[in-house]
């Protein structure tokens, strides 16, 4: 269980990686941004960011607990 915790944990750290460049970086380059998409950009990505670094915490210590 603890090693599925930390590939789901993985997959959102890298899933925030896809926002920070989608909603926050893309919309600079192309002239487009604006304060709602840079506030969700935000948003989404210290969300996804947390998630994903407790569920690879939490993933260490039941893998620790199952050996």
């Amino acid at each position: 269980m603890g090693e599925a915790l930390k590939e789901v944990g993985k997959h959102l750290l890298n899933l925030a990686l896809a926002i920070a460049i989608y909603l926050l970086i893309q919309p600079f380059l192309k002239g487009k941004a604006s304060s709602k998409v840079f506030t969700v950009g935000i948003f989404s990505y210290f969300l996804l960011i947390t998630l994903g670094i407790l569920l690879i915490v939490l993933g260490n210590k039941l893998s620790d607990r199952e050996e």
